[in-house]
């Protein structure tokens, strides 16, 4: 049997190279191109044309050599172009005909590539006589290459028509600048004429409009780079025309929501507003395309919100566009509070939280229903989609700034009590613009709020004092929250509903007034979300040494030097009852308080080292005392609603906090935390990866199984004095009994009786320490906590 090549697959290959180029030949004419570089593109694609030609007969007479038998096949042809007229410089062109020329060469330069490889294959048989195929890909990269100039010269066309729209009465064509490369210069020029396109085609919108707006976002998408053109843009657009430019499409709709091409064209105009955002040169520009900041918040924030993720905005203006967006929503919640009120002695329900229509409908939205609706009313949420930015380009500068800046006149409270308690539903009580943060009715559960302060408070070199004192602030808005905010909030909300007559049962209370999304608990109708309380968890193990100091029967970290000698942190300015009212938000979450309290086990191995190291015991019992102190106040404080506790309550919250350490080193896989010396310089991260992994049903299943004789608080600070004795000494302790139990329990675990004994009984002179023995200084640390107790009051 004699092989032969397959001479019909390899015609219609070649007919797919004749189709591609012959539709690029028909389109190149005066009708669509003159003038300009058409002669030059003309003449370019003659010489193509003709390589293809010679490519097509040299391939078709290979197949007949081989096959020793003449193609039965019509041989395909490119048809020569037409030579273009006009003069240099200038050419006249039909965008719409462009568009299709564009199209053409774009799908040869797809196909010519792959009909080339499939030509050499098909050919394989007759190798090594394989004619070249080096002409497809020659014109194939031709192609590309004028496609997208071919792109520049349809912008411009288009934004000369919308600029000077009288041009085409005369002219079905537009005279455009045309070179083989536009330059700086013609660029300015091009956005210039597209700003001023923009101008018109807003103020009076045409049947060319959705093509030139895509046009433009095209062109903005792709020079994102030019800082000039850019510039030249957006400085010379009607001011705030670009912070509007949301609504206005959304009216071209007839007031419905946002189409999926609008969003698109949002995200392009967005990411090239932030790019020019951090130019030096851009702030100007910025300005005038946005305007004043709040004028349309909805409509700003959508910028931010869908411009690319790989883009950042300038922190300046993310600062901004926060603290405008945290004003806003205090008037313009994304939910509505209802009252009933007695009209002519007749009862109406009324919304009392918005001025006097819900923001949404100017949007064409509904209140959500269900998840899905959440997310999608979310997107036109402004201080969620600001703040989500933030957290998305982790903008240390924009949060820390944001948080520390003071608030206006109009948004400072002097008395908080006397404040309408819905006022506390959008904000928190405090000075500065982290208090705006701190708010239980976050759609988003206070995620993106959290993920804020979680960064406003992180202690970048150079910025701790800032990033502490915002911290300190964060402390004190969410201790009145819980002091005062959430019962005033309660009340709010659970007015209509029946009397609680057993106040010491636990009813939940109704929550059909509370907004979409929002979290209760047994006792509140309303809390702090998960969200946010994950930032406060992250911030507190950041600031653990702050909680060691704060005492409750003295100024709290007060007059205490600004860094603590044990890990370097920079101390906070709160006071012990502060203290202990803040954490009550993290104490009402199990899983929180248990990553709290693995941290503070660690950092409590890390002072207690401190003090060994530096013969300085005593002041790192204190600290490790008043820190297990507040711990266990805020969490019986809690747990029992009473803000004073009895010694039972005490040691009955001390036993379940001893048990949430015990779950959380099962769950961890070792006991205790920071087993590992060194280990523990990272007191304040590493625990909530694995914790968050599990579920709330199987951490409760975890301590139901801890029996209580392995909840022993004491045994816990024996294990942790004899790892503070490790990271200090090793295994070399001086004392035989200690090393021993020390060496055995570095491979079989720290959860065992023979280093319990050894440590209970060690002295600390052996090691040049004064502190007396073991039990001493785990008896100490158990009084100074219980210092921290708040006490009854006396009847």
């Amino acid at each position: 049997m004699v092989l032969k090549i397959n001479a019909r697959a390899v015609t219609a290959e070649l007919r797919v190279i004749s189709t591609a180029m012959s539709e690029v030949t028909r389109l190149m004419g005066p009708q669509i191109w003159q003038g300009g570089s058409a002669a030059s593109f003309t003449t370019d694609l003659q010489g193509h044309g003709r390589a293809l030609n010679r490519m097509i007969l040299d391939v078709e007479r290979t197949v007949a050599y081989f096959n020793q038998t003449p193609s039965t096949y019509d041989v395909p042809e490119i048809p020569r172009a037409t030579p273009a007229a006009g003069r240099p410089g200038i050419a006249s062109v039909s965008p719409n005909g462009l568009e299709r020329l564009e199209t053409a060469l774009t799908r040869a330069a797809d196909r010519l590539p792959s009909s080339g490889k499939m030509i050499r294959g098909l050919l394989d048989l007759a190798y090594p006589d394989i004619p070249s195929t080096t002409a497809c890909d020659r014109t194939a990269y031709w192609c590309h290459t004028e496609a997208t100039r071919m792109r520049n010269r349809i912008m411009y066309a288009l934004a000369e028509n919308q600029a000077n729209p009288t041009l085409l009465v005369r002219s079905p064509l537009t005279q455009v600048p045309d070179l083989e490369r536009f330059g700086r210069k013609q660029m300015t020029e091009l956005g210039r004429l597209q700003a001023t396109a923009l101008n018109n085609t807003l103020k009076s919108p045409s049947s060319f409009t959705p093509q030139f707006l895509t046009e433009m976002g095209r062109t903005l998408a792709a020079n994102t780079k030019d800082d000039g053109y850019l510039t030249t843009f957006f400085g010379n657009v009607t001011p705030g025309s670009i912070g509007k430019l949301a609504y206005r499409l959304h009216q071209q709709h007839g007031g419905n929501a946002l189409t999926p091409e609008d969003k698109k064209l949002l995200g392009e105009v967005g990411t090239a507003l932030a790019t020019l955002s951090r130019k030096k040169t851009g702030t100007a520009a910025t300005t005038n395309a946005l305007g004043p900041i709040g004028d349309d918040m909805p409509g700003q924030a959508l910028l931010v919100k869908l411009s690319s993720p790989k883009v950042k905005w300038s922190s300046a203006v993310l600062t901004d566009m926060a603290k405008a967006a945290l004003r806003w929503r205090q008037q313009y919640p994304s939910y509505a509070i209802t009252e009933k009120m007695l009209v002519d002695k007749s009862s109406v329900t009324i919304t009392v939280n918005q001025p006097d229509h819900p923001w949404w409908w100017d949007w064409g939205l509904e209140p959500p229903e269900n998840v899905q609706d959440l997310k999608t009313f979310s997107t036109y949420d402004p201080a969620l989609s600001v703040l989500g930015r933030i957290s998305q380009q982790k903008d240390l500068t924009a949060a820390r700034t944001l948080a520390s800046t003071e608030l206006e006149g109009a948004f400072t409270i002097k008395d908080a009590e006397k404040a309408k308690p819905l006022t506390w539903l959008t904000r928190g009580n405090g000075g500065t613009y982290a208090s705006l943060l701190i708010a239980p009715d976050w759609p988003d559960g206070g995620t993106a709020a959290g993920r804020v302060i979680q960064l406003a408070t992180t202690p970048e070199k150079g910025h701790e004092e800032q990033a502490a004192a915002n911290a300190a602030e964060i402390m004190k808005t969410v201790a009145w929250w819980n002091d005062k905010g959430r019962e005033a909030v309660n009340k709010l909300l659970t007015k209509d509903s029946p009397p609680d007559w057993l106040p010491w049962f636990d009813v939940i209370p109704r929550t059909d007034q509370a907004p979409e999304g929002t979290q209760h608990s047994k006792h509140y109708a309303l809390e702090l979300g998960s969200g946010l309380r994950t930032g406060l968890l992250d911030m507190t193990r950041t600031y653990l040494p702050a909680v060691a100091i704060a005492g409750l029967n003295d100024g709290g970290s007060k007059g205490a030097p600004d860094i603590d000698h044990a890990t370097g942190a920079t101390y906070i300015d709160i006071g012990g009852r502060d203290m202990q009212l803040f954490l009550r938000s993290l104490a009402m979450d199990d899983k929180a308080w248990t990553q709290l309290g693995l941290a503070a086990q660690a950092y409590r191995q890390q002072i207690l080292a401190w003090g060994i190291k530096h013969d300085q015991l005593d002041d790192a019992i204190t600290r490790a005392g008043r820190l297990e102190g507040n711990l266990i106040s805020a969490y019986g404080q809690e747990r029992t609603l009473h803000e004073e506790l009895t010694l039972a309550q005490f040691e009955e919250a001390k036993k379940q906090f001893t048990m949430l350490r015990d779950v959380g080193s099962t769950i961890l896989g070792s006991t205790p935390v920071g087993a590992v010396p060194g280990a523990t310089d990272v007191y304040n991260k590493g625990t909530d990866l694995e914790l968050d992994k599990i579920k709330y049903s199987d951490f409760q299943k975890r301590m139901d199984e801890i029996d209580g004789k392995y909840a022993n608080y004491a045994d816990q600070l024996y294990v942790d004095l004899a790892l503070a004795i490790q990271l200090v000494k090793g295994t070399h302790t001086g004392d035989p009994e200690l090393d021993k139990a020390l060496t055995y329990s570095k491979k079989h675990g720290y959860e065992n009786g023979d280093l319990k004994v050894a440590m209970r009984n060690f002295e600390f002179s052996k090691i040049d320490v004064k502190g007396g023995t073991g039990l001493s200084v785990v008896n100490h640390v158990e009084l100074t906590a219980d210092l921290n107790r708040p006490l009854p009051k006396k009847s």
